[in-house]
């Protein structure tokens, strides 16, 4: 599973998840923006999905967009009904136990996190 954010530089961890890809594997790419917000922080909307669904198809992956108040447990709840293994997703701009990735990571224990810096 690869989680990407607002930044149109995802399409560097959506690649990362497909070379880490087994080939039995299926690869999700999830975007988990809250009610209220524009997605990838354009108000273009329908460019940016389009931007996510061209990045995600460019490597056979499936696309998700959730669109949640609680974007962890958004996650979380997508994680554990995919049976998902290992999460790609990129650095946090916040540091230490309150980060985002901490937080995230805390809910999935067994679940294996590869932060791209």
């Amino acid at each position: 599973m690869v989680c990407v954010t607002g930044q149109r530089t995802c399409e560097r961890l959506v690649l990362h998840g497909a070379n880490r890809l087994n080939p039995n594997e299926k690869l999700y790419v999830v975007h988990c923006v809250r009610e209220g917000k524009h997605f990838l922080g354009s108000e273009d909307e329908a460019d940016a999905i389009n931007y996510l669904y061209n990045v995600s198809k460019s490597v056979g992956a499936d696309l998700t967009i959730l669109r949640e108040n609680d974007v962890i447990d958004a996650l979380v709840t997508f994680a554990e009904e995919h049976n998902i293994e290992t999460i790609v997703l990129g650095a946090s701009p916040k540091v230490g136990k309150d980060s985002f990735t901490n937080r995230f990571a805390s809910r999935l224990p067994s679940v294996e996190f590869d932060v791209v810096g």
